[in-house]
């Protein structure tokens, strides 16, 4: 039996409402993830790395996996035994920055029908509508596609020079703070021609602080009730 989400009736926080957001967020798919310990040269350093990318930290069941609901990537998750720090993930990506996103998938030929269905399916913007309940955002990334995988610029060698050259930086999950911090690496990246051949886009994390129930233990859930104030979606424009 598929399980259902227990998420509460909060609504998503913190996306942020005092930058030019044009268009609206589109929500990419979920994933499931734990966050991953980085002591590199030339990578932030953090206890909690957390990313939409396949480079840097685990996936489940495996890499480059994503979901069309939050119940789907859950149950996925049954038979397996996750780490207990493993968490429930989506990535939303303004509307304005989906074409390369697209393009790129396109351009591959691989099997992605979750994004391409969220992100230039028929009903595209509508699945962002009805993301779970209780998800918080954590910050921003730099990300782009090739071939499958999902990369992000932190493993293009890109961060000590964006540090020094677009005064950005990273906070404890190795994120940016904003959406306009995403938009100046973004297009930095996008300028340079000595990082992977993708075109680079800003996205938004969100996290679900509720451990995934896996197979060290079944957890009771239920159906999220749907909102009852103005969407979160209507108050990031």
């Amino acid at each position: 039996m598929t399980p259902q989400v227990r998420y509460g009736a909060g609504m998503i926080e913190g996306l942020p409402s005092d930058v030019d957001m044009p268009g609206e967020m589109l929500l990419a798919g979920y994933f499931v993830a734990v966050p991953e310990r980085l002591a590199v040269s030339g990578l932030p350093r953090t206890q909690r790395l957390a990313s939409a990318s396949d480079c840097l930290i685990d996936r489940f069941p495996n890499d480059g996996c994503w979901f069309g609901t939050a119940q789907e990537a859950l149950a996925a998750c049954l038979p397996l035994q996750l780490p207990v720090e493993a968490r429930l993930y989506a990535l939303l990506v303004p509307s304005e920055h989906v074409g390369g996103f697209v393009a790129d998938i396109r351009a591959a030929g691989t099997d992605e029908p979750v994004l391409l269905a969220h992100l230039d399916g028929p009903g595209a913007g509508e699945a962002a509508r009805e993301v779970a309940e209780d998800g918080h955002k954590l910050g921003w990334e730099v990300l782009g596609y090739d071939y499958g995988l999902l990369h992000t610029w932190l493993c293009n060698g890109l961060y000590e020079e964006g540090r020094l050259h677009l005064g950005v930086d990273t906070d404890e999950r190795g994120l940016l703070p904003d959406r306009q911090a995403a938009l100046r690496v973004a297009a930095w990246a996008n300028a340079r021609g000595d990082t992977k051949p993708v075109t680079w886009f800003p996205g938004a994390l969100i996290e679900w602080d509720t451990p995934i129930e896996s197979g060290l233990g079944p957890v009771t859930t239920v159906t999220p009730a749907p909102p009852a104030r103005q969407p979160w979606w209507g108050r990031i424009l």
